[in-house]
């Protein structure tokens, strides 16, 4: 599509009717294009991967959300609410190919570590890590691996937690439970979770072993837009009751209000 057209049809008066077109909306999604962050690294992190392609297990697929890439501006300005994380390792809940472990490796954190259900797209993440280590080697290592929710194995020590609305409730509790056990015995000292668009929130609030850090809304970077289904997203973050810092932020309680299966926004 050309660039003069691209400008056109992505002017928020433009967009907000177009988007309403079945058949354009495809192209707001951001999946025909390339995104910039690809641009700048010769990676490849872009695309839309529909949930019925990401496993063949029918009793999953209805769980599973479809891939797509969460904007770079939203991850860093999620992650810069955090304060000093030296040390922590960033796990990346649904990483498809890896795009906030590849934001997560500019910040100190000791590894950037991703799991996903797709095999597919954990073979591009570990592509893209090979690139990004190439071109940053002083970096921290950025590594995916294959697994379920059942299979995966979160760090001990510090942790951050990141979740792109990757799934439904169902999975989502049996991750709560999982980092509720590991912090139960001690093996995770104190835990985030940054949850980007989070339609499942409900499951962490109900948790006694975190609390509220976090909660806002951040808007896309100009060159981000028509990248994302939206010029902005909500973001709640939790920290666990165990190491909690002081709280921060007066408004971290906002009501999260679920518009459908994609999506999330903010009360108040």
């Amino acid at each position: 599509m050309p660039d003069r057209v691209q400008r056109v049809m992505f002017t928020p008066p433009i967009r907000r009717i177009c988007i309403r077109v079945p058949l354009l909306r495809a192209v707001y999604s951001g999946c025909l294009r390339r995104h910039p962050i690809d641009l700048q690294y010769g990676t490849d992190t872009s695309g839309l991967v529909d949930h019925l392609t990401l496993h063949r297990d029918a009793t999953l697929v209805g769980q599973l959300r479809p891939y797509m890439g969460s904007q770079p501006t939203i991850i860093r300005r999620a992650l810069d609410t955090l304060g000093d994380i030296a040390g922590y390792t960033f796990v990346d809940i649904g990483c498809g190919k890896g795009r906030p472990m590849i934001v997560a490796s500019e910040y100190p954190f000791a590894l950037a570590l991703g799991y996903d259900i797709s095999a597919d797209l954990v073979r591009i993440a570990n592509a893209n890590a090979v690139v990004m280590a190439r071109h940053f080697p002083q970096r921290p290592p950025i590594r995916a691996l294959h697994a379920n929710v059942s299979d995966l194995q979160v760090p001990s020590g510090k942790a951050v937690v990141f979740l792109y609305n990757p799934f439904g409730a169902e999975l989502m509790r049996s991750l709560l439970e999982k980092l509720e056990a590991e912090l139960a015995s001690g093996a995770i000292q104190h835990l985030y979770i940054v949850y980007d668009n989070p339609v499942c929130g409900e499951v962490f609030d109900n948790s006694r072993y975190l609390t509220r850090w976090f909660a806002g809304e951040f808007t896309y970077d100009h060159e981000e837009l028509g990248f994302g289904p939206e010029d902005k997203e909500s973001v709640v973050i939790w920290q666990s009751v165990r190491g909690a810092r002081p709280d921060a932020f007066p408004d971290r309680n906002r009501r999260i209000t679920t518009k459908d299966l994609l999506s999330a926004s903010l009360e108040g």
